[in-house]
């Protein structure tokens, strides 16, 4: 790779996300008519850019397929089924819209029908890995089994009918030392995010934007 494509990709792409974040963020805290079509029309962009990303990534899949297709891969019949699924969905996207009744109809009976049976194989997995979580080797694992245990056992329908009071036990229990461990995880997400997104803008992260050079 040439210098000058390695400096386009280490500098000019972190100024315009640079850009495009400054200008939202102004929309955000500065209200004036200015700072609100700036960041609309950066959105647009950010569509346009999208459908281009789409669009791209559907000539990929289909090059990729029909080769996989054409030389006889090992899953070459399910790579022939993608792409005429992908041409069925697209004719009749544009033929009766996607907002029709028709589309909708076939589209989520497909998905939630799919959705159903990836949840289904998922509890599987779920299973193996609170066993292996709840297994209580030390302190710290006997207590997170403990308060999980808490929890569902307060939760469960034969104790409240029994027990009313466990309702107000387990509400206290997730709405104050659940919580209080919920968002404690999820600021130490965002602070690291944010100094994640500043690594990556000051080139410190080497594999950010493809420029490792």
């Amino acid at each position: 790779m040439s210098s000058t494509i390695a400096y386009i990709r280490a500098y000019l792409s972190r100024f315009l996300v640079i850009v495009g974040l400054l200008a939202t963020l102004i929309s955000w805290y500065f209200v004036s008519p200015e700072a609100t079509a700036i960041a609309n029309e950066l959105t647009y962009w950010n569509m346009d850019i999208y459908t281009f990303t789409l669009f791209v990534g559907l000539l990929t899949i289909f090059a990729r397929y029909l080769n996989g297709v054409r030389t006889r891969a090992k899953y070459w019949p399910y790579q022939l089924y993608a792409m005429i699924l992908i041409i069925v969905w697209i004719i009749m996207g544009l033929s009766v819209g996607l907002y029709s009744d028709l589309y909708q109809t076939a589209y989520l009976s497909t998905k939630i029908t799919l959705h159903i049976a990836i949840l289904g194989q998922l509890v599987f997995f779920m299973v193996s890995a609170g066993y292996r979580v709840l297994r209580i080797k030390n302190f710290r694992t006997a207590l997170f089994a403990i308060c999980m245990v808490s929890v569902v056992v307060l939760n469960a329908p034969w104790l409240l009918s029994v027990f009313p009071a466990a309702d107000k036990i387990s509400y206290w229990l997730l709405n104050n030392p659940a919580m209080a461990g919920g968002r404690a995880l999820l600021l130490a997400g965002g602070i690291g995010g944010v100094i994640l997104g500043i690594r990556l803008l000051l080139g410190l992260e080497k594999g950010a934007l493809r420029a490792t050079e």
